[in-house]
């Protein structure tokens, strides 16, 4: 159902983030996509504490956004949330939501990163509600991190968590 928009949000991350992303400080990235009660997106909003301050709109494509219908009439909007979240080291605790916000589906990667910043192991360790989010250890091992300090091949792998849910929250146009 949200599978569609997932997939586009969390892509679109990707490709706006124009930052390196680092495995040595906490980071979060956000896409939140507004679609109609008819299924059309109708904005994107993209932001990112490694960029503050710098909050963007994206493009989300209505034809993917069709396919969620998630609202039950014309007069709603609802707002679906695709966030990411790094965490260096220990496991982060569980997310909580703003009232009113539902949770549809995440999950946690733990993740180990080399000296040149690739991903060389992720495993999903922890799931969460009806949603699976669309990205995971493959779309993650496409991404680069900051490249170690050290120049050294052999030095030891950064350990981090990738956490990826999506929530949403509907409203009544007035």
């Amino acid at each position: 159902m949200f599978r569609a928009i997932a997939a586009l949000a969390l892509t679109s991350a990707s490709a706006l983030s124009a930052t390196t992303l680092t495995s040595t400080a906490p980071w979060w990235e956000r896409v939140t996509v507004t679609v109609t009660g008819d299924g059309k997106a109708q904005s994107c909003h993209y932001e990112s504490s490694l960029q503050p301050n710098s909050a963007q709109s994206c493009e989300a494509d209505s034809s993917q956004a069709g396919v969620a219908k998630l609202a039950s009439s014309k007069d709603e909007y609802t707002r679906i949330t695709f966030e990411r979240r790094f965490s260096p080291g220990a496991k982060p605790s569980a997310q909580t939501l703003q009232p009113g916000e539902t949770l549809l589906g995440g999950q946690v990667m733990a993740l180990a990163i080399d000296a040149r910043g690739a991903v060389k192991n992720c495993r999903i360790v922890a799931t969460t509600g009806a949603v699976s989010p669309q990205y995971g250890c493959d779309e993650v091992a496409a991404e680069r991190f900051d490249a170690s300090v050290s120049s050294s091949k052999s030095a030891p792998a950064r350990e981090g968590y990738l956490s990826v849910i999506v929530y949403g929250h509907s409203e009544h146009v007035v």
